[in-house]
């Protein structure tokens, strides 16, 4: 799971104790058993854990979870293994890059990375294409 989920599972989980705290308080207080009182908490507790754990599935069951996952891979690797092929408009090779890359883009007219010996590339491809294959 990403940095983020993570964080959003805990918050969820705090949250949910914070809730069964409270249900608790307010259970023990409006009873004279106790028993209700630690009933109510462990389903408040239960269904907290239950949230989390359908978060939990499905942010490493799904295809936007998984997209997640490998971009903060590349982010905390330094990039991935790529081959970033530039053509030219008739289809023929202009450029070869390969190496580990952590790449940005605008998705519509530039892509930048820098390459393995620290150099910046920006290139524009507004009238070629740009492929980049992950090895």
């Amino acid at each position: 799971m990403t940095i983020g989920a993570w964080v959003i599972l805990i918050i969820f989980a705090v949250i949910g104790l914070v809730f069964a705290g409270l249900a608790f308080g307010l259970i023990y207080g409006l009873s004279d058993s106790g028993i209700a009182a630690s009933l109510g908490a462990a389903v408040v507790i239960g269904l907290t854990v239950a949230a989390c754990l359908v978060f939990f599935w499905w942010r490493t069951n799904s295809a936007s979870g998984q997209r997640a996952l490998k971009d903060q891979q590349s982010e905390l690797n330094g990039g991935i293994e790529r081959v970033i092929t530039v053509y030219d408009i008739d289809g023929d090779v202009i450029a070869q890059y390969s190496g580990r890359f952590d790449i940005e883009t605008d998705r519509q007219s530039y892509i930048l990375f820098d390459d393995e010996e620290g150099k910046r590339h920006i290139i524009y491809y507004t009238t070629g294409t740009i492929t980049v294959d992950e090895k």
